[in-house]
């Protein structure tokens, strides 16, 4: 089918198979990589037009990536962006200098790929949702000459459609427990799929902190030979303070220091995503076929400033105020949560749904902990849980005024009843459920 419009090409998308929104999906048995190189090539290899950092964890990857790329967007550079999931329109995922792409240039770039296969290969039926969107983001950064490109990667890292990227520098952000069937059992096995993206010889920034994996992540840097810095020993977030909506720390990279830096969020998880990016940062500036200048600072502490996050503890003012953010798993529950009761010491009132293939046990003892009350809903996806289970769950772990509602709309606007004008909504669990809410958050 020819591709025109962003119609085509979600027409074309919806033909394939989009392990994203499928409870099993892909296992490392049926990974491969091959096929994206095959593929790459026929294109002419568009992922080697420009530099590239690459960004694998459980927890903040899309953030870091996100901050990574306003502060090299800082130093005049022309950046793209790759991440995943969108919260509400296909075109956030590929960005290029802090905006998603146009729907002219996304059909434009696709339909190149479309065309490639179509030629050469045979019109590619097994290619994957995520890897095509994969190879178009490659196609429209070389469309649109950038400098750089941050990929955050989809799943696990190894074998994920991004690792075909040569990348200058690697971040690995916390890992947890989460994707279990594709990636593995325990930490030490997540983290080995993770540092699949370790090439040899590149730099890796190490923020896990969990010692099985920053063992595993440790062991297999030596192994490829490449630099490795760890969070907490390498580099630090010091004098960190918190003023209800915004944060304000600085980070300690080896020798260098950035004072007095802010973020528009209250999230301390953010701010150790942003030193996490500025980590990543120093090591680019030593490459001078990336950054031929000397590296403006105070241009990189502004840009951080103006770098919103969207569904990531994103404050919706209001009475009560709404809090949209889309964390699916313990490690970011938690996060969320504490803090959700750092600024806010009233009622708090949760609107959640959660996807089957989580762990359910470990997602829920956070919210019942912290939570004065919680409305379970579904949201538009075949991996939703039932929500009658979560409640359920809730209860079982002492979670108090359980309710649920059939769809988010009328669970946030029960959520708001609940919280009350001096209390607080937090959305969170999944987020295609951020993704559904956040324009309705944003009406007040």
């Amino acid at each position: 089918m020819p591709i025109r419009t962003l119609k085509d090409v979600l027409a074309f998308l919806n033909q394939r198979t989009d392990y994203e929104k499928q409870l099993g999906g892909r296992t490392r048995d049926t990974f491969d990589l091959e096929r994206m190189n095959e593929v790459c090539d026929a294109l002419g290899r568009p992922d080697l037009a420009y530099a590239a950092a690459h960004i694998a964890g459980t927890k903040g990857k899309g953030s870091t990536s996100r901050y990574l790329a306003a502060a090299l967007r800082s130093q005049g550079l022309k950046v793209g962006l790759f991440t995943s999931p969108h919260l509400e329109r296909l075109n956030e995922r590929i960005e290029v200098n802090g905006k998603p792409l146009s729907d002219a240039r996304f059909a434009k770039a696709f339909a190149r790929v479309v065309e490639t296969l179509e030629a050469e290969l045979g019109g590619g039926r097994d290619i994957t949702f995520f890897e095509l969107l994969t190879l178009c983001a490659m196609v429209a950064f070389r469309d649109a000459g950038v400098d750089v490109a941050v990929w955050e990667v989809g799943l696990g890292g190894r074998l994920d459609a991004t690792n075909v990227v040569s990348p200058a520098v690697c971040i690995i952000t916390e890992i947890g427990l989460d994707h279990t069937r594709q990636l593995g059992d325990t930490i030490a096995e997540i983290a080995r799929e993770k540092a699949g993206i370790i090439k040899p010889g590149v730099p890796v920034v190490c923020a896990a902190q969990h010692p099985d994996a920053v063992r595993v992540i440790t062991l297999c840097a030596r192994d490829a030979e490449a630099p490795l810095i760890h969070f907490g020993r390498d580099y630090h977030l010091r004098d960190f303070s918190r003023e209800y909506a915004r944060v304000t720390f600085s980070a300690a990279i080896r020798d260098v220091r950035y004072e007095h830096l802010e973020l528009p969020t209250p999230a301390r998880h953010l701010a150790e995503n942003a030193c996490h990016a500025l980590a990543a940062l120093e090591i680019l500036n030593a490459d001078e076929s990336i950054l031929p200048g000397p590296l403006d600072r105070a241009a990189v502490a502004k840009a951080l400033a103006q770098t919103a996050q969207p569904g990531r503890f994103e404050m919706f003012a209001g009475h009560p105020p709404v809090v949209i953010d889309s964390a699916h798993n313990e490690v970011s529950l938690k996060a969320t949560m504490q803090t959700a009761r750092a600024i806010h010491k009233g009622r708090l009132v949760l609107v959640v749904g959660v996807a089957q293939d989580k762990d359910l046990e470990a997602c829920l003892p956070p919210l019942a902990l912290n939570a004065d009350g919680a409305v379970f809903t579904s949201f538009a996806s075949p991996r939703a849980t039932d929500p009658q289970t979560l409640a359920s769950l809730y209860v079982k772990f002492g979670g108090p005024g359980a309710e649920v509602a059939k769809s988010p709309k009328a669970a946030l606007a029960l959520a708001r009843k609940m919280a009350g004008q001096e209390g607080m909504v937090l959305v969170t669990g999944s987020t295609y459920l951020a993704g559904e809410l956040r324009s309705q958050a944003a009406k007040g």
